[in-house]
């Protein structure tokens, strides 16, 4: 399978990180695909895995504010 630059630039640019993945990358479904929510500095953050492949799952984690948080909150979700 080729890559298609323009597809995946677009998913990117749309932020459709399930489709790159799945659809583009061609990984596979999570096993678990349950959001869980996760409480930093008073926010509530929702993650969820979205892709795996050979062990290795990608997540995407969601702000219920929509906003992207300051790295030292992504680096406490991290953990």
């Amino acid at each position: 399978m080729s890559l298609n630059f323009q597809r995946t630039r677009d998913y990117l640019y749309n932020f459709q990180f399930n489709d790159l993945f799945i659809k583009q990358l061609g990984w596979s479904q999570p096993s678990k695909k349950k959001a869980v929510s996760l409480k930093v500095d008073e926010k509530t953050y929702h993650y969820k895995s979205i892709a795996e492949i050979s062990g290795v799952a990608v997540f995407e984690v969601l702000a219920t504010d929509s906003a992207i948080p300051e790295a030292k909150v992504r680096e406490n979700i991290h953990k």
